[in-house]
């Protein structure tokens, strides 16, 4: 048998060790990534409110007004919203729409990220009676609700 030297094109690669080594690099990369958005790792990338109401004082007003509740919403948000000025209370299992309005010092529908607005959600309802359980929410621009908690003090 006549062995003939096969002429080949002189080409060039990367070392096996090189490539194993980056494909390790890439893997590592992606299996942070991934990581770092199913665990949270790298935070909201989206503004957001978050806005709680706790109640200063519940009252019944008269029967033409009804209930009054006075509240401070804060929000511990990173995005400004706004508050409608609707809102509910509920009383004995009943379930009233009433109105919301702003109070000093704010006097403004914006509920400021990191801030406080003051106000009155008042529901025309019959005089629940002192110590009754009130719960409400206001309606947020943004389609969510503060909701709020208190008892009647008369």
């Amino acid at each position: 048998m006549n062995f003939q030297k096969v002429q080949r094109k002189n080409r060039k690669a990367i070392s096996p060790v090189l490539a194993t080594v980056i494909l390790i690099a890439i893997t590592l990369i992606a299996a942070v990534a991934i990581a770092g958005f199913v665990f949270g790792l790298f935070g909201s990338f989206t503004s957001t409110a978050q806005v709680q109401a706790s109640v200063t004082s519940c009252n019944f007003v008269s029967i033409a007004v009804g209930e009054q509740c006075s509240l401070v919403l804060t929000n511990s948000g990173n995005a400004n919203t706004l508050a409608t000025s609707s809102c509910s209370i509920t009383t004995k299992g009943a379930t009233t729409t009433g109105a919301y309005a702003f109070a000093a010092p704010s006097a403004s529908l914006t509920v400021p990220s990191g801030g406080t607005a003051y106000g009155t959600c008042t529901a025309v309802i019959a005089d629940p009676g002192a110590g009754v359980q009130v719960t409400g929410s206001v309606i947020l621009g943004n389609g969510g609700n503060a909701l709020f908690s208190g008892s009647s003090s008369n």
